[in-house]
C-alpha cells in the first residue's frame, strides 16, 4: 500500500485531484471505447436524414414519371377506343361523326349500338323517286363550250 503523505499546499492538492480527473477519465474511456459520441451520433443522424431526403426526391420523381406515363396509356387506349368505334360505325354503315354516339363498354356493345342505330336511320331513309322530271341529257355538254356561248350572249345584249 501506498504511504500516506500530508498535503502541505493548495498545488499539491490540485496535484492529487488532477491525477484523480485524468485516470477517472481515462478508465471511462476504456469503458466506453468503440461507443459513439453525441457529436458521431448527430453526424450520423444528418447522414441519414440525407439520404432520406435523397430517397424522398427519388420516389416523388418516379410518382410522377408513372403518372405521366400512366396519362400517355390512358390516352393510347382512348385512341384505340375512338379508333375501333370508328371501324364499328363505318361497318354499320354511318358516318364517322356518328362513332362518337356509340354507347357501351366494350366492341360487342358498341356494334349493337351502331346496328340499332343504323336500322334506325334505314327506317326513316326516304327513298329517291323512281322518274324524274328533269330533261335526260343524250350529249355531255361541254362547260368550256356552254360557257362561250354564254359570253357571246352577255356581249351581244
Amino acid at each position: 500500500m501506498a504511504e500516506f503523505t500530508v498535503i502541505e499546499t493548495q498545488e499539491q492538492l490540485n496535484a492529487i485531484i488532477g491525477d484523480r480527473i485524468r485516470r477517472a477519465e481515462e478508465t471511462a474511456a476504456k469503458r466506453y471505447e468503440g461507443w459513439f459520441s453525441p457529436e458521431d451520433v448527430q453526424k450520423l443522424t444528418d447522414d441519414f436524414n440525407a439520404k432520406i431526403k435523397s430517397f424522398e426526391d427519388a420516389a416523388a420523381r418516379t410518382q410522377q414519371e408513372m403518372a405521366e406515363k400512366d396519362a400517355k396509356i390512358a390516352e393510347g387506349a382512348t385512341y384505340r377506343t375512338d379508333l375501333e368505334k370508328t371501324r364499328i360505325a363505318l361497318a354499320a354503315g354511318l358516318k364517322v361523326e356518328y362513332a362518337d354516339r356509340l354507347r357501351g363498354e366494350t366492341a360487342e356493345e358498341w356494334e349493337a349500338d351502331a346496328e340499332a342505330l343504323a336500322k334506325d336511320f334505314r327506317a326513316a331513309h326516304i327513298p329517291a323517286p323512281l322518274a324524274s322530271n328533269e330533261p335526260t341529257i343524250t350529249k355531255p355538254i361541254d362547260t368550256a363550250e356552254k360557257f362561250a356561248t354564254w359570253m357571246e350572249e352577255q356581249m351581244n345584249n
